[in-house]
């Protein structure tokens, strides 16, 4: 009767580290250095540029109800993931030991590190997965009041009512009572245009004032109206109800800005010709 051939041993806990230890050793530093560039800018690319495109396109006056809002958060977590994976999982696959031990070493460093921070980012994916908030969306979170311009992994940024921007930590949503106005109900048009030294403060007040009358303007608002005699410029921002129209309530606002400009212009030409008709 034949023997079974014996299996070979089954190596120790040491050994296999050793051997891990020496796959890892026998890679080329450059060609890590190379891959790790590369999951970097893809991960970057995905995860800022994604964004960029749709806010990009919502300028434009595409997708008025915001419903790339989506896209732009899958892609920032789709690149997040990406980062993650591409650094991690290599090691992982060459040295399953050593590679799962040091990605639990890393993220338990992060969590003693900056604890914040990973607080903050799993409630901004958290928000990132959820329909309840999205861009444009009117809300109150503790004393602060604005349109939620853009949802990050790890902060969120309002446009208050005076104008500012204001990044709120993602983790407040979650431990602070957050209040959701009507989708889109306030969304914040800005126009600038240069102005000439006949732009005085009767030019001024009569914009104040046609801004104050406007059709578009949203009830409850305040327009925000900055005059720079110094750079020659008048900038106004006008809180909007026409979310679906934001190129045209833009468009309103220049014609606006052009009209009262050029009759102040003409206001100040008229004494002159006038003398020399004299």
């Amino acid at each position: 009767m034949i023997a079974p051939p014996l299996l070979p041993p089954e190596p120790s806990l040491g050994g296999r580290l050793l051997a891990e230890l020496d796959e890892l050793i026998s890679l080329s530093p450059f060609g890590v250095l190379v891959w790790c560039v590369f999951v970097i800018a893809v991960a970057w690319a995905l995860a800022w540029g994604g964004p960029a495109v749709v806010r990009t396109a919502w300028r434009l006056g595409k997708d008025p109800r915001r419903r790339l809002g989506l896209l732009a958060s899958a892609m920032r977590i789709v690149g997040l993931l990406i980062g993650f994976a591409g650094l991690f999982g290599r090691l992982i696959t060459r040295a399953p030991m050593l590679g799962l031990t040091a990605t639990i070493v890393t993220l338990a460093l992060a969590g003693l590190i900056a604890p914040m921070q990973l607080r903050n980012l799993a409630s901004g994916i958290s928000l990132a997965t959820r329909s309840r908030l999205r861009e444009g969306d009117l809300v109150t979170i503790g004393a602060l009041e604005g349109t939620v311009r853009d949802i990050g992994l790890l902060r969120v940024s309002l446009r208050t009512v005076d104008g500012g921007i204001t990044h709120v930590p993602a983790a407040d949503f979650e431990r602070e009572a957050v209040t959701v106005g009507s989708r889109h109900a306030a969304v914040p048009i800005e126009a600038r245009v240069p102005v000439g030294p006949e732009f005085d403060d009767r030019s001024l007040e009569r914009l104040r004032r046609a801004l104050w009358l406007s059709p578009f303007r949203r009830a409850g608002t305040e327009p925000r109206l900055v005059f720079d005699s110094e750079a020659g410029r008048v900038e106004v921002r006008l809180d909007t109800w026409a979310a679906t129209s934001a190129a045209d309530v833009e468009r309103h606002l220049r014609a606006l800005l052009l009209e009262l400009t050029t009759t102040a212009r003409e206001r100040v030409d008229e004494p002159a010709t006038e003398e020399l008709g004299a």
